[in-house]
């Protein structure tokens, strides 16, 4: 008889209760959940990464343009790249006098909407006014320095 108790006893183990299996389930949905989670913020990260490399792309070259005088500095100004073919993308320069005369503290601001809020690169540099600048054609060259003729 103990034989048969044995067997009894040993087979009632053979496989997986139900609740084992309902824990185990549980424990598998939670760990796809987390890393579901981790994907779309890995996904939101990328993008963010993304968006910061355009902006300040485009940011250099809107200060750039600035500095080339295509870009007016007596007033701000605004427009958008999409002539560029960087569509959504809205740029923003602000001038600033400083204390020297035709030099200008510039602030570029590139923004785009993302996720429900505007991602914005600031860019501040301080330039002269390109307009103010003159050219190597109105450079006269130095009087001789008297006294110094025939000392050869």
């Amino acid at each position: 008889m103990t034989a048969r108790r044995r067997s009894q006893a040993g087979s009632r183990r053979d496989g997986m209760s139900l609740m084992e299996v309902l824990i185990a389930l549980a424990i598998f949905l939670l760990c796809l959940t987390a890393i579901s989670r981790l994907v779309d913020k890995g996904g939101d990260f990328a993008l963010s990464a993304r968006y910061q490399n355009t902006g300040t792309r485009l940011a250099t070259s809107k200060l750039a343009e600035v500095e080339a005088g295509l870009v007016a500095l007596t007033q701000g100004s605004s427009g958008d790249f999409s002539a560029d073919g960087d569509d959504g993308w809205t740029w923003t320069v602000t001038p600033s006098a400083t204390d020297v005369t035709n030099v200008y503290a510039v602030t570029v601001i590139v923004s785009k909407p993302f996720q429900g809020r505007d991602f914005q690169v600031v860019l501040t540099q301080t330039i002269c006014d390109p307009a103010q600048m003159g050219t190597g054609a109105e450079a006269q060259p130095p009087e001789p320095i008297s006294g110094t003729e025939g000392m050869e």
